[in-house]
């Protein structure tokens, strides 16, 4: 599956959280773990989850199984909000 960013975002990095404005609703995102750290991994390209995942798990103490949990609740989290899109399925 590869997703990208919601174009129409701006974004603010704080030391432990990304502030994330939807430009087309005006709300407000405050990002932190896991959220903060896939919206900073697709921050200028689509990225498939894969790769996502290999790169997590040299970066993060947790199994595959636990990444893999994390990753796809974040991503189902950062699409509700409409701050992220999936291109495909595959």
């Amino acid at each position: 599956m590869k997703i990208t960013r919601n174009e129409e975002t701006a974004t603010t990095v704080l030391e432990n959280e990304c502030i994330v404005l939807n430009l087309d609703n005006g709300q407000y995102f405050g990002l932190e773990g896991a959220l903060k750290e896939l919206w900073m991994e697709i921050e200028n390209e689509r990225k498939d989850t894969k790769d996502i995942l290999v790169k997590w798990k040299t970066e993060f103490d947790q199994t595959e199984e636990e990444l893999s949990n994390i990753l796809h609740e974040a991503i189902q989290e950062l699409t509700q909000s409409k701050l992220l899109h999936i291109e495909d399925e595959s």
